[in-house]
């Protein structure tokens, strides 16, 4: 009885040690694997890359699918492809920072929203250093870039940035949720829109079909980069 009973918890014990082996594994944010502040400069007049379409949205949608075509003269099965928003991520978007002579200050000032590995969609990448891959953007109110890196994840060198690309309304109002107010009469309405304050008047318009139509204001939180920055001495947070 005591032998089975060993062998059974040691048995349990292997089964709980590989589930939480796994959810390491499968919990870990793959963008947390980016070491993008220790990026360094590695561009190269022989490669290239660019998207397409310039302007998304045009019919009104709020999410559309990029080509993007990249050449590069030294491929590697640890290139990769970066989308950045806004498009421009040198270190001149930077927030102010207790850092006078700028030694802390990273030369890419914005990690990547997603990337791909360059080979992707083409095993034979690291032979022919070409690819095309393919990107699903949504509507971020501000445009887009792409970079192509060596080095891997965690030692990325930037070898070339992309044109620009963007919806055609940036801030159109998207994502409406409806959720149950304060009181069971009461129904909560939240949305995002790209439009100041002083730009536009947000309401909800709301009534029953056939109906004469009640318009309900609503009031605006907004957010800004410099909200979402951590300034420290000796460290960079995004």
């Amino acid at each position: 009885m005591s032998v089975f009973l060993s062998v059974f918890l040691c048995f349990t014990a292997a089964i709980i040690s590989s589930a939480w082996a796994d959810f390491d594994v499968i919990g870990e944010q793959p963008l947390s694997k980016i070491a993008i502040h220790k990026t360094v400069l590695a561009l190269s007049d022989s490669a290239s890359i660019g998207a397409y379409p310039s302007l998304l949205g045009s019919k009104a949608e709020d999410t559309q699918w990029v080509t993007v075509n990249l050449v590069s003269p030294d491929p590697s099965v640890d290139d990769w492809v970066g989308v950045f928003s806004p498009a421009k991520l040198n270190s001149s978007t930077c927030p102010p920072v207790d850092d006078p002579k700028g030694r802390n200050k990273p030369y890419i000032c914005s990690a990547p929203i997603k990337y791909k590995y360059a080979n992707h969609s083409n095993s034979n990448y690291s032979k022919t250093g070409k690819t095309t891959l393919k990107f699903k953007l949504i509507n971020q109110r501000a445009d887009f870039s792409f970079a192509l890196f060596s080095g891997g994840l965690s030692s990325p060198k930037l070898v070339a940035i992309s044109n620009s690309i963007s919806f055609a309304n940036p801030k159109a109002p998207f994502y409406p949720r409806l959720a149950q107010g304060k009181t069971w009469d009461e129904m909560t309405v939240t949305w995002t829109s790209g439009y100041d304050i002083s730009e536009a008047t947000p309401f909800v318009q709301w009534g029953i079909t056939g109906d004469r139509k009640t318009l309900s204001p609503a009031r605006t939180l907004t957010f800004y980069q410099n909200d979402m920055w951590l300034s420290c001495k000796n460290c960079w947070l995004a």
